[in-house]
């Protein structure tokens, strides 16, 4: 008689449990953050430690802040932070400890960055903007024939000088 009891409660109860929290279970301890380039192909770091090239997708945990950082050569370094913000799990009545602790109470903002990179290019001559604009691009065809940036990323560099000098 109490066996008849005792399996409706024990499954009323993992019912319960499972509809109504452990978000460690149901999010992870960890979320999958994308980083992008304009151009693409420039080195990532995280934190300081260098993770690839973009674009490329990491595992970061929920619970942390990162500082991402994006070389490349002939650009002008760009970083961002990705921050844990609080996620619709927050909201529900019961909630765990653990989710806390592992983050997953947490969700990493942005999780999809695109990052424009700048032109940085040596100062040019003072005075004619034509001659400066055709200094920055003859800068620009140096780092293409040094094989530092890709024929993509010289065009990319040249659009952005003429569009700069052109204001």
């Amino acid at each position: 008689m109490k066996l008849r009891f005792f399996v409706p409660a024990l499954l009323a109860g993992c019912v319960l449990i499972f509809s109504s929290g452990c978000a460690v279970l149901s999010k992870g301890r960890t979320q999958a953050v994308v980083v992008r380039s304009v151009p693409e192909g420039a080195t990532g770091m995280i934190n300081g430690v260098e993770v690839g090239k973009t674009p490329f997708k990491i595992a970061l945990n929920r619970a942390s802040a990162y500082t991402i950082e994006l070389r490349k050569p002939g650009f002008e370094n760009a970083m961002t932070v990705v921050l844990p913000v609080a996620n619709e799990y927050e909201k529900r009545f019961l909630r765990w400890g653990i989710d806390y602790e592992l983050g997953a109470m947490t969700d990493l903002t942005p999780n999809d960055l695109v990052l424009d990179l700048k032109p940085a290019l040596p100062a040019g001559t003072d005075g004619d903007r034509f001659q400066e604009m055709t200094y920055r691009v003859l800068q620009a065809d140096a780092l293409l024939a040094a094989n530092e940036i890709s024929k993509t990323d010289h065009k990319y560099l040249v659009a952005e000088i003429v569009k700069f000098y052109s204001n």
